[in-house]
């Protein structure tokens, strides 16, 4: 499982939108399955440490072993060992200068998406809204057209036929008046249901950009998974083979060096190696298999607690009207952090 970093200043993301980060190596530290995930471990470090230390060989006949030849037994097999702690260490570091190159990539691609996404957003809700304005202006003067001849009569009535007292006055000036409102109201209304229309439009485009951002999201955490793993497998492998090469360089060193061995001693000690190395290859095939059926069980046990941490991130996401959550691993600035709220969620279950 991958260790979370902290992410890189993040673009703009659609209004509304509504991200929660958890730390999933937490979660899974706090599940009630976790001390079989921890004994799992245990074991699988006790392997590792006896393929990586095999048994001493037997002690070759009396006379036929000297002081020297013992102490070349000793500082070949210390030599070993000691490969093989730096090898272990180094492909530790590789995995995790590998994770760590791999959440750059991803958060730089989940950037460069939000940027394309905010740009694509901004791009058609600015050609709706000059569609819409242009609308309305052929509305306004359609309006303007249709009202003009009759306020039009009324002022030809006022000038022309005159008006004969004052009540006439104001009842010609009530009309041109209420037509103008009739008018403005009906321009008002127009723009209102314009603008709605403009609300809704941008509301969808916003909803079509968060599900191509949360389909990203979760494409990239499976990417992201199944890389860190098959890098891990090809790590281990590595260190087998290397385990399975340093074994034989040191029966054939012990081999060559026994070989100054004088006298009738000489066969016995060919067959203790013999043995030996046969012990040796029993036993590394042995565990051998119990590493790949500790690797196993850890897996499945893994993939069974990470569904269930899933469904409760699901579960709260939907309660508290989260619209994306995201690991750690892939974090984003102002994201809510509901890691505290899935533990007691956990601990209850």
């Amino acid at each position: 499982m991958p260790t979370p970093t902290a992410s890189p200043a993040a673009a703009p993301i659609p209004a509304g939108y509504r991200v929660a980060v958890v730390d999933m190596r937490e979660l899974v530290r706090a599940h009630r399955r976790w001390p079989e995930i921890d004994a799992l471990l245990k074991k699988i470090a006790t392997v590792e440490r006896r393929l990586a230390s095999p048994p001493p060989p037997p002690e070759l006949p009396g006379e036929a072993i000297g002081p020297d030849l013992q102490a070349e037994a000793d500082r070949l097999r210390t030599a070993m060992y000691a490969e093989l702690d730096a090898l272990q260490a180094q492909l530790r570091a590789r995995i995790q200068a590998f994770i760590n190159d791999l959440q750059a990539e991803q958060e730089a691609k989940l950037a460069d998406r939000q940027r394309e996404l905010t740009a694509e957003l901004l791009k058609v809700t600015e050609a709706k809204r000059d569609e819409i304005q242009r609308e309305l202006d052929r509305f306004e003067l359609a309006a303007m057209a249709e009202y003009r001849i009759p306020l039009a009569n009324l002022r030809l009535k006022a000038d022309v036929v005159g008006v004969t007292n004052e009540e006439e006055g104001k009842r010609l000036a009530a009309e041109a008046d209420r037509i103008q409102k009739d008018r403005d109201e009906k321009i008002r209304t127009k723009a209102q249901a314009l603008e709605k229309d403009l609300q809704e439009f941008s509301q969808a485009r916003n909803a079509e950009a968060e599900a191509k951002f949360k389909a990203m999201v979760t494409a990239l955490e499976e990417e992201g998974t199944a890389r860190v793993r098959a890098k891990s497998v090809e790590a281990d492998a590595e260190f087998q083979a290397a385990v399975k090469q340093r074994e034989q360089a040191l029966r054939q060193a012990m081999e060559a060096r026994q070989k100054l061995v004088a006298g009738g001693a000489q066969t016995q000690i060919r067959a203790a190696q013999e043995r030996y190395a046969r012990q040796l290859q029993a036993e590394g095939a042995r565990l051998q298999a119990e590493m790949q059926a500790l690797a196993g069980q850890r897996l499945r046990l893994e993939d069974s607690i990470v569904a269930e941490i899933r469904i409760e991130i699901a579960t709260l996401a939907q309660e508290r009207r989260i619209d994306v959550v995201v690991t750690q691993a892939i974090a984003h600035p102002g994201a809510i952090d509901l890691t505290r709220d899935l533990i007691a969620r956990l601990k209850r279950s």
